[in-house]
């Protein structure tokens, strides 16, 4: 016995099909799709940031006091894990470990690959687990954004502006080793833990994406960052450090959760929320100590002027002069290189210039591109140009 479609040919029955399942394109790809939730410019590859991330969170443990206690350790992964699963960018090799630190300050940060540290302080001041549930979903939003790696990328250029990218970073056994040796790290109180105001908006957005997926009431995480700043300033002035308040952060998170979806009643409290913060607060308070000394391999400092002497450069088809006190990471198998288009600098406070030169040799593209602090481009610019001229395709 046939069967078909009558009254239809095979490619008007196909594409119907097509369009069928256009229809029911799950909401949570459509609103990746519409927001557009795309990392910046990165030498390192998502499993990079899990290697960084996990030798990192190995020297923060010996650093910051943490929760040990196993319900509330439990509580805490369950939730981030969850919240993680909703997250756009998530990559299959994140780790998506969430520690307790016992501080009373009001305060989280993340490391690259999903090291996620949540204050005893944040999770006593908020009054629901929606709230909390934000301050986890923000963090994971500086994870998938990949806010730690770019950082160390432009600090990292910042320093070898002959960069040539794509394999930039050497298979060491340990990624933290080689990026201390540039003074660059994601110890405590790192630099690279810092954020500009455009990484807390990009965070904002992923965190209210995550809160509205996972049935939470969305505006809870942009109203508990207002209300912890006016209500406890004191305990909040390490984390508006490290996570400065974007302009009209309450008013942009209300006006992106109409782009999520159909309206929805979010969830704001559950018990298990109730009994862990009860939980904690029972406990003896954290003990008052020293803060935790900078990290060695935690900051960035600015490069040293370029020297008047230089040195010439054989790479693979090319030869350049650069300054004998710059260092030059190469990479005889460098792909294609990406645009740079960022214009915040790893120098806090400050932003960058970058210039971009691609030259199209036969089949292959060669591009070199010179960053320096904007208050500095007109410094190097000369040294710039001369590396420029002496550029030689071979």
């Amino acid at each position: 016995m046939r069967t078909g479609v009558r009254g239809q040919s095979g490619k008007d029955f196909i594409a119907a099909l097509v369009l069928a399942g256009l229809v029911f394109v799950p909401e949570v790809a459509l609103g990746v799709q519409r927001l557009k939730f795309k990392p910046g410019f990165n030498l390192f590859s998502p499993q990079q940031d899990v290697q960084v991330g996990q030798e990192a969170s190995a020297d923060v443990d010996k650093q910051l006091p943490l929760v040990t206690d196993p319900e509330v350790v439990r509580y805490v992964n369950d939730l981030g894990r969850r919240l993680a699963t909703f997250a756009p960018n998530n990559k299959p090799d994140y780790a998506w470990t969430f520690k307790v630190v016992n501080s009373a300050d009001i305060n989280a940060f993340a490391l690259p690959g999903g090291f996620i540290y949540v204050n005893r302080g944040a999770i006593e001041a908020a009054e629901d687990e929606a709230e909390i549930a934000g301050v986890i979903a923000h963090e994971a939003g500086h994870v998938v954004m990949r806010h730690g790696t770019n950082q160390a990328t432009k600090a990292m250029l910042a320093q070898a502006p002959l960069a040539i990218l794509g394999g930039i970073l050497g298979q060491s056994s340990s990624l933290t080793a080689q990026l201390a040796q540039m003074g660059i790290g994601f110890g405590v109180n790192s630099l690279m833990l810092k954020n500009s105001r455009s990484a807390e908006s990009q965070a904002d957005e992923v965190g209210t994406y995550v809160l509205y997926h996972a049935g939470y009431d969305p505006k809870a995480m942009a109203q508990f960052f207002q209300i912890i700043e006016k209500k406890y300033p004191q305990r909040t002035i390490q984390f508006f450090s490290d996570h400065p308040n974007p302009e009209n952060r309450v008013k942009d998170v209300d006006a992106l959760i109409p782009e999520l979806g159909p309206p929805q009643e979010g969830k704001t409290d559950s018990p298990q929320f109730a009994a862990v913060k009860k939980r904690l607060t029972s406990m003896p308070p954290p003990r008052k100590g020293k803060p935790a000394p900078p990290a060695t391999a935690g900051s960035a400092s600015p490069p040293p002027p370029p020297s008047s002497r230089m040195t010439r450069f054989q790479g693979k088809g090319f030869s350049v002069n650069h300054p004998d006190n710059w260092q030059v990471q190469k990479s005889e198998d460098a792909v294609a290189l990406s645009t740079l288009l960022e214009n915040d600098s790893p120098l806090p406070g400050q932003k960058e210039k970058d210039r971009l030169v691609t030259l199209r040799e036969r089949d292959s593209l060669l591009s070199l591109i010179f960053i320096a602090p904007e208050a500095s481009s007109d410094a190097y610019k000369p040294t710039f140009d001369a590396m420029l001229q002496s550029l030689e395709l071979q």
